[in-house]
C-alpha cells in the first residue's frame, strides 16, 4: 500500500478509457492540495477529497484478497474520522468488503440508486425545440434559484438550507460554464460544464423547470453543450441516476453511450 500526492500518472497508466470515464471525478479530486491517494500501484486506486466528501475506489478485475483488504484497512481508518462516509465503487467488488466491515465494526449501511456513466463521441439528436443556448448572467439570478431548489427537491426530495440556493445562483451567474435554454426571452432550462479535464469535460446540473417538460429543451441544451465540448477536443461524459428514465432517454437520444455502472454507499 502506498500513500501519493499526485495519482494522474499512475491514472494514465493503469486505467483504460472507459474507466478514466466512469471516474472522472479522479481528475476533479487531483485538483485538491488537501486529496487522498492509496493504491498498491498495480490493481486499485483510492481517492477522496477529504473525508467530508465521498471516497471512489477503483479496483481492477481479478484483484488479489491481500489488495481487498488494504481497501478495506483504508476505509476504516476514514470511517473513524467519519462515520457517515460515503463510497462509491463497482457494487459487485465492493459489497462483500462493506459486509465484512458492517459485521466487524458493528456498523450499517446503505446504498443509492445505481449511477450510470455515459459519454459522448458525436451529437446525434434529431428532437427540436423552440428557442436557443445562451449563458447566463447577473439578471438570471432569481431563476436560478429557482432552478436549483427544484433540482433538489427532484433528487433528495428535501428543501434547501436558508442561503442555500442563493449561494447556488452567486457562484454561477455570469459563469462562462453555466447555460441556460431560453424560449421567448423565458429562461426554461439549465446545464453546466461542471468540470474540465485534458481529455474530458464533465457535464452536471441538468434542469429543466417543471412547467416546461416534455418540449425538448433539456435535451436542445444538452446537445448543444455537448457539442461545445466536442469542439474542444473533448469527450463529454456525465452521470445520472438508473432509475431516472427521462434523462437517460434524453441522453441516448443525444447520442450518449453507456460506459458503465457505480453504486454509492452510506455507512450510518
Amino acid at each position: 500500500m502506498k500513500r501519493l500526492s499526485n495519482a494522474l500518472p499512475l491514472i494514465n497508466k493503469l486505467m483504460s478509457e472507459n474507466d478514466k470515464i466512469c471516474f472522472n471525478i479522479f481528475y476533479l479530486i487531483s485538483n485538491s492540495e488537501s486529496a487522498l491517494w492509496v493504491t498498491d500501484e498495480e490493481s486499485y486506486i483510492i481517492g477522496q477529497t477529504n473525508e467530508r466528501l465521498p471516497m471512489w475506489i477503483w479496483i481492477k478485475e481479478n484483484v488479489t484478497e491481500g489488495a481487498l483488504k488494504e481497501i478495506e484497512s483504508v476505509m476504516e481508518e476514514r470511517l473513524e474520522l467519519n462515520a457517515n462516509l460515503n463510497v462509491i465503487a463497482d457494487e459487485t467488488i465492493i459489497r462483500p468488503i462493506l459486509n465484512r466491515m458492517a459485521e466487524r465494526k458493528k456498523v450499517s449501511y446503505n446504498s443509492m440508486v445505481p449511477m450510470v456513466i455515459y459519454r459522448c463521441d458525436k451529437v446525434v439528436n434529431t428532437k427540436k425545440a423552440n428557442g436557443r443556448m445562451i449563458l447566463s448572467n447577473e439578471n438570471h439570478k432569481d431563476i436560478l434559484k429557482n432552478f436549483i431548489t427544484g433540482m433538489v427537491w427532484d433528487l433528495e426530495k428535501r428543501p434547501m438550507q436558508e442561503g442555500e440556493a442563493e449561494g447556488f445562483a452567486n457562484d454561477v451567474a455570469g459563469s462562462s460554464d453555466l447555460y441556460l435554454w431560453e424560449d421567448g426571452r423565458q429562461a426554461v432550462s439549465m446545464a453546466m460544464i461542471a468540470h474540465r479535464a485534458e481529455k474530458f469535460a464533465r457535464i452536471n446540473t441538468v434542469y429543466t423547470d417543471s412547467s416546461q417538460r416534455g418540449k425538448g429543451y433539456a435535451g436542445m441544451l444538452v446537445g448543444e453543450v455537448t457539442q461545445k465540448i466536442l469542439d474542444e477536443g473533448r469527450i463529454p461524459m456525465l452521470y445520472t441516476e438508473q432509475d431516472n428514465i427521462c434523462s437517460n432517454a434524453t441522453y441516448r437520444r443525444i447520442g450518449y453511450t453507456l460506459c458503465g455502472e457505480l453504486t454509492q454507499f452510506k455507512f450510518a
